[in-house]
């Protein structure tokens, strides 16, 4: 649903070169029937011959033809699963696409040859028109688009920056086509930020290349990683060595400062939290997991009584937690890694 909003609404602005791309195809035919139309009425006053006009005739549909075939695959065709391809060229036509928006047609563009994107090759193309598109509309009138593509260690990236936008970071990344983007990239294994810039924004887009996907493999072949966050040490230290001796890596920890700092470090698969631990608002610390997008930890919210399941967590547990259930999101975190 959210790479279909999205692409609605980058289409609903790619309108213009849709239009003019179909009107030039469109105008060569009617000058062709035109120019056929004199062949027929005064041919000795036409210096082509009507076998002319037909073959040029011929060759505007083929071109028109061709137009059209390229639009609707631009709209109707399928997000697809991943696959490896040449996120510099996508950028490059992203960016031609966009020819007839004043900012994009003078963007200065830097792209490396080469640079390889392992994701859905459709929604990336959505993403990057979406944010290019939002780079244009909050640009001041002396403003200017750059438009960066470079390999990253394990991530093809994209900046495109701003100079002199009018409005801030905070403001870029809680906008509807912003959001969206960023959800819709996160989705794919990949990772939206944007900062603010001396005279602009800049907003760069981390896609996973191969060398990320390889990574990935390589992690969902190890020992699951369960973190236990518990008031409750006995059972935190209890149900960690259980987990140990099923195979699987675990650390525990009993307060919130710890369990911060330990999902940044231990990075495990599952993340078994106490809702009631003390030292911080587990909503607030599982709600800030979910926003930072790319590869995640499942939370599960660990109970003793029957709670509504909060939209940050990927599941809830009663206590005692039982062991099909742990059982069943550890092999769900393993399937995404």
């Amino acid at each position: 649903m959210q790479a279909s909003a999205l692409r609605a609404q980058v289409l609903e602005r790619c309108r213009r070169t849709l239009r003019h791309d179909i009107n030039n195809a469109v105008q060569s035919i009617h000058s062709g029937l035109e120019l056929i139309g004199k062949c027929l009425a005064a041919p000795d006053q036409i210096r082509v011959s009507p076998q002319e006009c037909l073959a040029l005739l011929q060759q505007q549909f083929v071109t028109l033809r061709k137009t059209l075939d390229r639009l609707v695959d631009e709209v109707a065709e399928p997000a697809g699963p991943p696959e490896s391809f040449d996120i510099a060229a996508l950028t490059a036509d992203a960016v031609h696409l966009l020819r007839h928006e004043r900012a994009a047609a003078r963007a200065k563009t830097t792209i490396a040859e080469g640079v390889i994107a392992h994701a859905s090759k459709v929604n990336i193309r959505t993403i990057i028109l979406a944010v290019l598109l939002d780079a244009i509309d909050h640009l001041a009138a002396d403003g200017a688009l750059e438009v960066d593509v470079s390999q990253g260690e394990q991530q093809a990236v994209i900046e495109i920056r701003s100079t002199r936008a009018i409005t801030d970071a905070a403001q870029t990344s809680t906008r509807a086509l912003v959001e969206l983007a960023k959800r819709l990239l996160a989705e794919e294994g990949g990772e939206l930020n944007v900062r603010t810039l001396n005279e602009g924004i800049s907003t760069s887009l981390y896609i996973p290349s191969p060398a990320r996907r390889s990574a990935n493999e390589d992690r969902a072949a190890q020992p699951a990683r369960v973190l236990i966050a518990d008031r409750n040490r006995d059972a935190a230290d209890s149900l960690a060595m259980v987990l140990q001796l099923q195979g699987m890596q675990t650390e525990a920890v009993y307060s919130g400062t710890a369990l911060s700092e330990a999902i940044d470090r231990f990075s495990p698969d599952v993340a078994l939290i106490d809702i009631d631990l003390p030292g911080c608002d587990v909503v607030a610390l599982a709600s800030s997991l979910r926003e930072r997008g790319g590869s995640r930890t499942l939370l599960a919210q660990v109970s003793s009584s029957e709670l509504v399941k909060h939209q940050a967590f990927d599941a809830h547990f009663l206590r005692p937690v039982e062991w099909p259930q742990l059982q069943a999101l550890v092999a769900r975190a393993k399937e995404s890694a």
